[in-house]
């Protein structure tokens, strides 16, 4: 039955589950992949600023509170507050067992202020890396609003030493990780002439889209059949297809755009090695992704991606664009060490990153 409620609209569900209230982005795949996992063992309700845009995504038995116009690009975080009596309102008529932020800095203000019962908060990237920092206020603001939670979520460790400057809190890691049996091998499609590399990530500076291109530029020269896959959107792509240009590798460099997330374990199935050169990375889940699907990496070694990447094992840690051009080489020249490294990488990602596991180690939080 739909109904409405302060211009916000939410589907009745009732059960006697375990009551949890999420708030967090609902048009976020990392939130949508926590709500399809939970809803058939809890009572599920979510708060989100901005309303949904994918009206195929499926929502059945899980009920959805938004604004109706979007609020988190409105440019200022105290607009976010702007929506607190009506979320008031629906906490109370939930009465929650639990409340769970999916972001410290926006959704967890807001459900710190809320004062529930109890207070997960799972902090995402950069509500810890760059919120802080901003000024003295808004460390004062973090630091208070982790005061505030029962139990704190990281999905790195390196997120989770972050953290640690703002509170002597006990953090949990919980991974992000992915579905090992959607995200496996696949056998090599398009052109196998090609020694394909590839990578999924926003079209921004801080994932190092150029630093991928100028790496790539120095590999042609020495394999010339070679090629590269850019599956993302953002606002640097008309800059990077310059550089292509400019590199004269634009014949050879392919923008492919968006992707769904049932597209991806196609996409790369494609690659030959998956790059993720990220100025900064607070986990990695486009590695791991990859990682499954037995591809080996070339990462950064920054953030957390050391974490997902085991250096000389699954993959290479790199310090600069040459290093990068080093190892995109010597990996194209060599099909039975790519094979190992992507068979070890593989079993990484099933050891450490099954999606399975990581649900369950969640889900025994939530015990009343």
């Amino acid at each position: 039955m739909l109904l409405l409620f302060n211009k916000c609209t939410f589907y009745k569900v009732l059960t006697k589950k375990t009551k949890i209230l999420f708030l967090g982005d609902i048009n976020s795949i990392h939130l949508q992949k926590w709500i399809d996992s939970l809803k058939d063992d809890f009572e599920l309700h979510v708060i989100s600023l901005d309303p949904l845009e994918n009206k195929e995504y499926d929502i059945e038995g899980v009920a959805i509170y938004t604004n109706e116009t979007k609020t988190v690009n409105s440019g200022s975080k105290l607009s976010y507050l702007k929506s607190l009596r009506r979320f008031r309102d629906i906490h109370k008529k939930i009465n929650p067992d639990f409340v769970h932020a999916h972001y410290a800095s926006s959704y967890g203000l807001i459900a710190a202020i809320l004062k529930p019962r109890r207070l997960f908060i799972s902090v995402w990237g950069s509500d810890v890396y760059e919120f802080p920092k901003r000024s003295f206020l808004h460390k004062t603001v973090f630091k208070w609003i982790l005061r505030k939670a029962t139990q704190l979520f990281s999905t790195s460790h390196d997120m989770k030493r972050e953290l640690q400057n703002y509170t002597k809190k006990e953090i949990t890691v919980v991974p992000f990780g992915v579905d090992t049996s959607v995200f496996q091998p696949v056998e090599k499609i398009g052109n196998n002439q090609n020694f394909t590399v590839g990578t999924v990530k926003s079209l921004e500076d801080v994932y190092g889209i150029d630093k991928l291109i100028d790496a790539f530029a120095s590999l042609k020269q020495e394999c010339p059949n070679s090629r590269l896959l850019i599956y993302g959107q953002g606002s640097k792509e008309e800059e990077l297809k310059k550089q292509a240009e400019n590199l004269d590798v634009a014949d050879v460099v392919e923008f492919r755009g968006f992707l769904k997330n049932t597209e991806v374990p196609a996409a790369i199935g494609e690659m030959d090695v998956f790059c993720a050169l990220s100025r900064q990375e607070s986990f990695g889940v486009s590695v791991v992704e990859a990682s499954a699907c037995g591809v080996p990496i070339i990462a950064s070694n920054v953030g957390g991606l050391p974490e997902v990447v085991k250096d000389t094992q699954t993959g290479y840690l790199v310090e600069n664009i040459e290093e990068a051009a080093e190892k995109l080489i010597f990996l194209a020249k060599n099909d039975i060490l790519r094979k190992e490294l992507g068979e070890n990488a593989r079993n990484f990602a099933l050891e450490q990153y099954d999606w399975k596991k990581n649900v369950k180690a969640m889900k025994s939080f939530y015990t009343l």
